[in-house]
């Protein structure tokens, strides 16, 4: 299609239009609605206003605060634990206390029986055996040379505290110097029963040359859980020999005593401790 140019005065040359400029070219070929909404940014000031010592002091102290605040709770956290395990701990302790008294009692009873005993069983040392009741009671006695009846603590709370670390929550040092002793006082109650023990197997032995246990399964000597009166025999004679049993018997009986008196002793330490106890930590 002819563009249509209209009429000119003479001599007049038509304008030329001047060619767009490339700034011109480049603006208008962007969408002009992304032009519009485009937002300009600015760098930021990297030149930051020195803070005051005040500020720094400040910022220091509550940082200072939190630490410490925080480092008060968790002790006081950690108190709180250790005041339960310990009240815990005290309380089993107690009742183990209190059945080691008890079983020391018993232990105590039962040997003051055994050494009446043999102390029946050395009078008759100094009888002849040619008396058939006699020979009736040594055979009744001679039972209790070997017969045990030894003393266990309860130890299992003990062995806590010793192997877990478990002391450690004892604040009060009464309590662990208390606790400590009688760890001590049930350790020397074992040392007076290895002589008790050792005495013991010895006398067993000794009895072995002495009687003749087979008689127990004849009747004519033994019938109906009773003796018949028939003399009783024994396996060895010999006067010797008879007095090494009676020597080991007069040694166990002595090792006897010595373990009842360790027990006596020291039962009273226990009851109080039991009393102790349960006032420290308010118990039942």
């Amino acid at each position: 299609m002819q563009q249509h140019i209209p009429d000119l005065p003479d001599g007049e040359q038509p304008m030329e239009q001047p060619p767009p400029s490339q700034e011109n070219v480049t603006e208008n070929s962007t969408h002009p609605e992304i032009n519009k909404n485009m937002e300009v940014h600015h760098h930021p000031d990297l030149h930051h206003k020195r803070k005051k010592f005040k500020e720094y002091f400040l910022e220091f102290l509550m940082i200072f605060l939190a630490v410490t605040l925080g480092f008060f709770a968790e002790s006081l956290r950690e108190n709180i634990g250790d005041s339960n395990k310990e009240h815990e701990y005290m309380q089993a302790l107690l009742n183990d206390i209190r059945t080691d008294s008890l079983k020391m009692e018993y232990t105590i009873q039962d040997n003051l029986r055994k050494s009446i005993k043999l102390d029946s069983l050395m009078i008759l040392s100094l009888q002849g055996f040619s008396n058939p009741a006699n020979r009736e009671l040594l055979y009744r006695y001679k039972g209790y040379a070997g017969f045990y009846s030894i003393f266990r603590s309860n130890d299992a709370t003990m062995l806590q505290l010793k192997n877990s670390g478990g002391l450690r929550v004892i604040k009060k040092d009464h309590v662990a110097d208390s606790i400590a002793r009688y760890d001590y006082e049930v350790k020397i109650i074992y040392a007076a029963e290895n002589l008790y023990i050792t005495a013991t197997d010895a006398a067993i032995a000794s009895t072995h040359e002495i009687f003749d246990n087979s008689i127990y399964y004849d009747t004519s000597y033994y019938k109906n859980d009773a003796f018949t009166g028939k003399l009783i025999p024994l396996l060895n004679d010999d006067p010797k020999k008879q007095k090494l049993f009676f020597n080991e018997i007069e040694y166990e009986k002595g090792a006897t005593d010595n373990y009842i008196r360790n027990m006596q002793s020291r039962l009273p330490f226990l009851k109080s401790l039991v009393q102790f106890l349960k006032k420290e930590y308010n118990l039942e």
